[in-house]
C-alpha cells in the first residue's frame, strides 16, 4: 500500500500536471488586441463577444480576443490608422470619421436601404467579393473582417420636431449624407463621435440627433432627449470589422477560412440582433426606464420625404469622390445594387434566415 507521503506527492504531481496543461493550453492561444471606441454593452458589444467565443470555438483555442472598450487603445477618428499601424490587431472602424480612407465602405450613401438583413449582407458580399473594394481595404494596410449597421436612422431630440418649420435653425448632430440633408432643409449638422453625444445633448449644445433604437439605449440617449420622431432615413452601413493586413497573412490557410466564414456569420447575427432588438428597445423606451419615457412622433410626410430625398442626393457625391481616388465607382455601385437586389429577393421569396432555425 501507498504511503501517506507517497499518495501526497501523486496528488500533488497530478495536480501540477493539470496546472501545466492549462498553462500551456493558453500559452498556445494567439490573442488578437481588438479595438473598439463604444461601451462595453448593447448589440455591438454583444456581437464582438459572440466574435471571440466563436474565435476560440472554431479554432481549438488557437486563437482569441482581447477586447478593449470606450476608445482606450484606438478612437473612433484614428481607428483605421492604428490598425493599419499595427496599433491594434482588429477595430470598428467608421470611415466617415477618418475622410478619405476605407472609401468602398462609404458606398451605403448612395442608397438608402432600410432592411438589415439585406443591407448588411450585401455591403459582406461586395467588401469580400469585388477586386477593387478588396484592393481599397489593402491599400489601408486592413482586411476586411465583417459589418455592423445602426438599424433605421430616426430624428431623437431634447424638444418637439415634427415638420420642417421646427427643424429650421436647430443643431443636429448628424454625419455624411445624413448631415448635408439636414442642412438642406434649414438646420445647422454638427458631427460628433456618439460618445460625445450625450453631453452635447445634456448642455443644450446641439438640439438633436440622427440616431438609432440601438445607440439611444447603449449610450443611455433617452436620458436627457425624450422626443423621438420617425424619419426613417436609412440605416449606416459604413460600420464594420478590419483586421491588420499583416496579422491576416500571418495566419494559417485554415484560420484564414475559418475567420472568413466568422465574419459573414457575425455579419448575419449583427443583422439578426440588430432586427430583434429595435422592436424590444422601443419597446422598452416607450413603458420608461428610470421614470424617464420617450415621447414618440410620426414625422410629417414632407419632412420624412425632403429629408430622404437630400441625402440621396448628397450621397451621390460619393461617386465622385471614389473617381478622384481612382476606384471604379459605377461598377462598384453596379456591384451593390446587384447584391441588394439579391438579397432582397432572397428574403422575399425565403424569408430571413435566422427564421427557419
Amino acid at each position: 500500500m501507498m504511503s501517506r507521503i507517497t499518495k501526497l506527492a501523486a496528488v500533488t504531481l497530478a495536480a501540477a500536471t493539470l496546472v501545466a496543461s492549462a498553462s500551456l493550453a493558453q500559452a498556445q492561444t494567439r490573442v488578437l488586441r481588438y479595438a473598439d471606441f463604444g461601451p462595453d454593452r448593447g448589440s455591438r458589444a454583444e456581437v464582438i463577444k459572440w466574435m471571440d467565443s466563436e474565435m476560440r470555438a472554431r479554432s481549438d483555442g488557437a486563437l482569441g480576443l482581447d477586447i478593449t472598450w470606450g476608445g482606450t487603445l484606438l478612437g473612433a477618428k484614428n481607428a483605421i490608422d492604428g490598425v493599419g499601424n499595427g496599433v491594434s490587431d482588429l477595430a470598428s472602424v467608421v470611415p466617415v470619421y477618418e475622410p478619405g480612407k476605407l472609401t468602398a465602405l462609404g458606398l451605403w450613401v448612395v442608397r438608402q436601404i432600410a432592411d438589415e438583413y439585406v443591407g448588411m449582407m450585401a455591403t459582406y458580399e461586395l467588401m469580400t467579393q469585388n477586386e477593387a473594394a478588396i484592393k481599397n481595404f489593402a491599400d489601408q494596410g486592413v482586411h476586411y473582417v465583417s459589418n455592423f449597421t445602426t438599424g433605421p436612422t430616426q430624428l431623437l431630440s431634447r424638444e418637439q420636431i415634427t415638420n420642417l418649420d421646427e427643424l429650421k435653425g436647430k443643431k443636429i448632430r448628424a454625419t455624411g449624407s445624413f448631415g448635408k440633408a439636414f442642412e438642406a432643409e434649414g438646420a445647422a449638422a454638427v458631427s460628433m463621435s456618439q460618445p460625445d453625444v450625450y453631453q452635447a445633448l445634456s448642455t443644450g449644445t446641439i438640439d438633436g440627433t440622427a440616431s438609432y433604437a440601438y445607440v439611444i439605449n447603449s449610450y443611455k440617449q433617452y436620458e436627457v432627449a425624450t422626443h423621438l420622431t420617425t424619419i426613417d432615413m436609412g440605416q449606416n452601413l459604413g460600420w464594420g470589422i478590419v483586421m491588420n493586413s499583416r496579422v491576416w497573412s500571418s495566419l494559417t490557410p485554415e484560420q484564414q477560412t475559418m475567420m472568413a466564414e466568422l465574419g459573414h456569420d457575425a455579419t448575419l447575427y449583427m443583422a439578426q440582433k440588430m432586427y430583434e432588438d429595435r422592436t424590444q428597445i422601443l419597446d422598452k423606451l416607450r413603458a420608461g426606464v428610470d421614470g424617464i419615457t420617450i415621447v414618440e412622433h410620426d414625422g410629417d410626410p414632407a419632412m420624412k420625404k425632403a429629408l430622404i430625398e437630400a441625402a440621396e442626393s448628397a450621397g451621390m457625391e460619393w461617386m465622385g469622390g471614389a473617381r478622384d481616388q481612382g476606384l471604379p465607382a459605377d461598377d462598384l455601385l453596379a456591384a451593390f445594387d446587384a447584391a441588394v437586389a439579391k438579397y432582397h429577393k432572397e428574403m422575399e421569396v425565403q424569408g430571413y434566415p435566422w427564421a427557419k432555425k
